[in-house]
């Protein structure tokens, strides 16, 4: 399965709306800036994940998540990334056909994935591979 730049976007944006939910609204160049994200493509990315309903957004106040990241599977950030609300195509061919039933069961495991396991999994291997100290 291939990820794509905008998909890593959005994760990481989710990630920082969920760090800093404290904070309340929080404002594109913040996001990208935190994350090292050109400020232009990070407003798009959010502005996917708001279409999605994953984030809410306020003009001139900024964005903030629209419900906790353990709420949030693995399967609703892609499809924010992937399909964005195209209409299916009248007719199915056999490729459609495949390509519709991979679909189907790879977001049937997507489903029960959050994005606080992903969250999660990442700091465990980071701590894993930090170097232990003596003292």
């Amino acid at each position: 399965m291939k990820f794509n730049r905008t998909l890593a976007y959005g994760l990481s944006c989710l990630q920082h709306l969920s760090e800093h939910a404290d904070q309340g609204w929080i404002e594109t160049h913040h996001i990208a800036s935190a994350q090292g994200l050109p400020e232009s493509y990070c407003n798009k990315v959010l502005q996917s994940l708001v279409h999605a309903r994953l984030v809410l957004s306020s003009r001139g106040r900024g964005f903030k998540l629209a419900k906790p990241l353990n709420d949030i599977s693995a399967w609703e950030v892609m499809e924010a990334f992937t399909f964005n609300g195209a209409p299916p195509p009248d007719r199915k061919n056999a490729s459609d056909k495949l390509y519709e039933s991979l679909r189907e069961r790879v977001n049937r495991m997507l489903a029960g994935l959050t994005l606080d396991e992903v969250v999660a999994s990442v700091q465990s291997q980071e701590e894993r591979l930090e170097p232990k100290s003596d003292g």
